[in-house]
């Protein structure tokens, strides 16, 4: 094809442009005699040329973008640079871009696994991956790409110990990772559940009623009924914590109490078992449930009062012919600090404590502020306050 240069083009549309426009007006009588007229006409012509040639310009690159976009999304991207490459597997990626999202291997330079619509990588040492076509949920190899079990399940979660949940004609059951099924005990599936997934060896189950949970090993044996409000296990899976009401416990992975049953609130992390008690007190135990201290508090704070003195200060402004005006403030109260300091413990409830770190009162009130040097003002509910001297007594 001969390649066409930008001044014979624009030429052309000029002379095409003077052509039509002359075509046109010379319907109306109008007629390109004299200077001036000739002048107005090339001016007119040009610029009708030059707003032609923008809009040719922009017609031709949308088109070209989108018509790239659509090839783009046709060809095969293999390279794990691509900003739309997401890492899966050793040399194994998935493209996200576009309504054809694939997963390619870009050592063999094969797309594996056509029409993606997300996936859901597993945890642990699993290796197969969640994935889903739009209808159905299947699961291909995180090493290969490959399609290991085919996309046949209404519903399926991610593997882990081994086994994964599939959701069938409205029942639950676990596969392995060929796909056969190893525990058959024919769940009902309801929509408000996040699905089973193992954690060491144990699986959270639902209660009829969905409120009340168990335990069942990778047997499907249930070795722990549903009677609890709660099982969550630690984030090492070392530990599972239990609550039924109120009360909360811990047991390991034999199922045996590491804290039994007690009135408090809970949580394992950064190797320690915390504990918030009824009291708002803080207590932390080791994992082996042993008491490593039975009062924590999460900050202190110094308390300020108003001194019955009040000050008065003076500002004084100069202006550019060195004339001062006195501009007397508002008188305001000096401030101390109060012989005791607040603390912060569970829930964020305060109680009072001196400065050598001695006790005055549990952690049982909302906000605490300082009225005197040793008086306090101390909020038990939103409405409701009472004032504390320094020795942790109400004073009437």
């Amino acid at each position: 094809m001969k390649k066409v240069s930008a001044k014979v083009f624009f030429t052309v549309l000029w002379i095409g442009v003077c052509q039509v426009l002359g075509w046109f007006f010379g319907l109306f009588g109008y007629k390109r005699d004299g200077i001036f007229a000739k002048c107005v006409w090339g001016l007119f012509a040009t610029s009708a040329a030059v707003i032609v040639g923008i809009i040719a310009v922009l017609l031709v690159w949308i088109i070209g973008e989108h018509v790239y976009e659509k090839r783009f999304e046709e060809l095969h991207c293999y390279d794990p640079e691509c900003y739309y490459a997401e890492y899966v597997g050793p040399n194994v990626y998935y493209h996200n871009k576009g309504n054809r999202k694939y997963i390619f291997n870009s050592q063999t330079c094969e797309k594996t696994v056509k029409d993606v619509e997300w996936i859901a990588r597993p945890e642990g040492k699993d290796s197969l991956v969640c994935f889903s076509n739009g209808e159905k949920r299947g699961y291909f190899s995180k090493n290969t790409g490959k399609v290991v079990i085919e996309p046949k399940y209404s519903h399926a979660w991610v593997f882990r110990d081994g086994l994964a949940s599939v959701e069938e004609k409205g029942v639950i059951n676990f596969i392995d990772a060929t796909g056969k099924v190893v525990i058959d005990m024919n769940f009902p599936y309801f929509n408000e559940m996040d699905g089973y997934v193992f954690h060491d060896g144990y699986c959270v189950i639902y209660g009829d009623g969905l409120d009340l949970f168990g335990l069942i090993d990778k047997t499907g044996k249930t070795v722990l009924p549903c009677i609890y409000n709660s099982i969550t296990p630690a984030e090492d899976d070392s530990l599972w914590c239990l609550r039924q009401g109120k009360r909360m416990a811990v047991v390991d992975k034999e199922l045996e109490f590491v804290i039994p049953f007690v009135e408090c609130e809970l949580s394992v992390g950064d190797g320690t078992i915390n504990m918030t008690m009824p009291d708002h007190t803080i207590r932390k135990y080791n994992l082996q449930g042993e008491l490593i201290n039975d009062f924590y508090v999460t900050s202190v704070r110094m308390l300020e009062y108003e001194k019955e003195d009040i000050i008065y200060r003076k500002r004084i402004y100069s202006n550019d012919e060195e004339e001062t005006d006195e501009i007397k403030d508002d008188n305001f109260h000096p401030k101390a600090t109060a012989r005791l300091r607040a603390y912060v413990a569970g829930n964020g409830y305060e109680g009072l404590i001196t400065a050598d770190g001695h006790l005055v009162t549990n952690p049982q009130y909302q906000n605490i502020e300082a009225l005197g040097s040793d008086l306090y003002l101390c909020e038990t509910t939103n409405y409701d306050k009472v004032i504390i001297n320094g020795k942790g007594e109400i004073v009437k």
